[in-house]
């Protein structure tokens, strides 16, 4: 198991601070040591609140080779790090000055009282007034009490929530049906949201009259990415964390869990995943209590059109071709979400001497990329030789990208591998015929009448394809094979099926399996503690209620 290191998690964020330091971006150097104590301290609160990390950083300090000898490895760090610093203090000629502005304006700006020695200490305690006074807060800290401690068995029973709320991509869309689970198993929660990034729209309010600031609740479910929780915990501290019993449900899509994410492992007492292929990369190296939930998939609302015609006529598809739809988020990565792969597979399938726009088509829909994506660029130039393909490039809301792939026939995913396949488990719903290649979480609930799996072969995932890679596989699927079941279907395919509601799908099936896990739990700890369910009161609206909110 390897253990958490917060610098090699700062480090595996950070790609700036890599490409930064470059052959410095290691724990022990000087650089990376001066970056932590004029940046890393101010921007992560876990830091400072972590009496261990700073104790080493202390000791890593101490033992610092020191090329000014009048200077102390605290000194000398900042000094190099600061060339404002050293043009105004040049060593040796100022370096009373620099003593001056280290133990006045250097200690009140980046507040090192935890790395002074005790003599230092005495030294700053007898400059001449007014600079104690200024400094008071870092001889003593003026911080706000600590929140009283609750611990878990006092806590009540319920859950907080912590993902992208209100963000518009596919994980979004997890911690939002967990959320309606929960509510359907009438099980108390709130929802922390945790911005994605800047170029993630934040737009889909769904779910907002359950958002907070504090989770109270004795669980904690972070619907995130392992990386992502480890960032949540450097960038939020540890007061979520405390006195609490966390479930990580964290998504993956290959093959073996990362080992840059093992030590993740740290900050969960369980992890749930959605499917199979997630619970076989974890097992290997899994200390932990490890569950396979299945997630929520549920509609909900879609764009309603007073004919099919009407459908496509407003998102401009040929009003009576079969039309193959897919779409996918670029920030998920073009080489594994593989739509290159259904566009060969429909010329396969469909050669335009035989085939008419009026016959069949392709709709591919995608998130306008934040930066130029070569791979992106290149299909939508094949895609423009042949006016039987459409792209979509832009964000559609939730109900509308659902009414785009009901105006279809069949939704294509050919992707090399997928967690979950939300995409595909929302078609399936539809009613909408599928054909995907048949490799990965999708497998879990590809076996409906109207689903064919496409043959693969499993090839190497190449560097820069996909985060982590060594050592990684993903399907290649059979793009002939994917023609042929293209082909059959608009030979065969009369008529969609009627929009159904899957039961291992829906909230109160799924709010209720989570519901009895979590139960398990609260009543062992509580047995141990010897207390009983500490009750709390609060308001359960059903997702149905929520919808009509909307």
């Amino acid at each position: 198991m390897a253990e958490l290191n917060l610098n090699t998690l700062i480090l595996q964020l950070r790609t700036d601070l890599r490409e930064h330091l470059g052959e410095a971006s290691h724990e022990s150097s000087a650089a990376y040591l001066a970056w932590l104590l004029t940046n890393g301290l101010h921007e992560y609160p876990a830091l400072r609140q972590n009496q261990q990390f700073l104790s080493r950083l202390a000791s890593q300090l101490a033992s610092l080779d020191v090329s000014h000898s009048c200077l102390t490895p605290l000194q000398f760090v900042i000094w190099q790090a600061r060339p404002d610093i050293q043009a105004l203090f040049p060593l040796p000629d100022q370096l009373m000055s620099f003593y001056q502005w280290f133990y006045t304006y250097g200690l009140e700006d980046y507040n090192y009282w935890f790395f002074l020695s005790e003599r230092e200490k005495n030294i700053v305690k007898r400059i001449p007034a007014p600079w104690p006074a200024r400094l008071n807060s870092i001889i003593a800290p003026n911080t706000p009490p600590e929140e009283p401690k609750i611990p878990f068995s006092k806590r009540p029973f319920g859950v907080n929530l912590i993902g992208y709320a209100f963000g518009q991509l596919g994980i979004g869309e997890d911690v939002r049906m967990a959320a309606r689970a929960f509510l359907s198993a009438n099980v108390p929660m709130t929802m922390l949201n945790f911005p994605p990034g800047s170029d993630v729209p934040q737009n889909d309010r769904s779910m907002e009259h359950y958002v907070s600031e504090q989770g109270p609740f004795g669980f904690n479910i972070f619907c995130m990415t392992a990386e992502e929780h480890g960032r949540f915990y450097l960038n939020c501290g540890e007061s979520q964390l405390q006195d609490r019993y966390t479930i990580g449900y964290w998504p993956w899509e290959l093959g073996n869990w990362p080992k840059n994410w093992e030590m993740m492992l740290e900050f969960v007492d369980e992890v749930w995943v959605s499917t199979r292929h997630i619970y076989d990369a974890l097992t290997p190296v899994c200390h932990k209590p490890l569950m396979v939930m299945p997630m929520t998939v549920e509609l909900g609302s879609i764009t309603r059109f007073s004919s099919r015609k009407r459908a496509r006529e407003h998102f401009g598809l040929p009003e009576t071709a079969k039309l193959f739809c897919f779409s996918l988020d670029l920030k998920s990565y073009f080489q594994r979400k593989n739509p290159q792969a259904c566009i060969d597979a429909f010329l396969a399938a469909f050669p335009t001497d035989q085939y008419t726009e009026k016959q069949v088509g392709l709709v591919i829909k995608a998130h306008k990329p934040a930066m130029k994506d070569l791979n992106w660029e290149r299909l939508k130039k094949l895609a423009a030789r042949d006016k039987r393909i459409k792209i979509i490039e832009g964000t559609l809301s939730r109900p509308d990208l659902l009414a785009l792939y009901q105006a279809c026939d069949c939704f294509l995913s050919l992707h090399r591998a997928e967690g979950f396949g939300r995409g595909i488990a929302e078609a399936l719903q539809l009613g909408l015929h599928v054909i995907t290649t048949g490799y990965s979480g999708n497998v879990d609930f590809c076996n409906a009448p109207h689903a064919d799996l496409v043959r693969y072969r499993l090839i190497n995932v190449e560097k820069g394809q996909y985060p982590y890679p060594d050592g990684q596989v993903w399907a290649d699927p059979d793009i002939s094979h994917a023609a042929e079941l293209m082909c059959r279907f608009v030979q065969g395919r009369k008529s969609a099926i009627k929009k159904t509601d899957w039961p291992e799908f829906s909230a109160g099936e799924v709010g209720q399996r989570y519901k009895t896990r979590l139960e398990v739990i609260y009543d062992e700890k509580l047995r141990v503690s010897g207390n009983t369910l500490a009750s709390f009161t609060a308001k359960i609206v059903t997702p149905e209620q929520t919808d009509k909110a909307m």
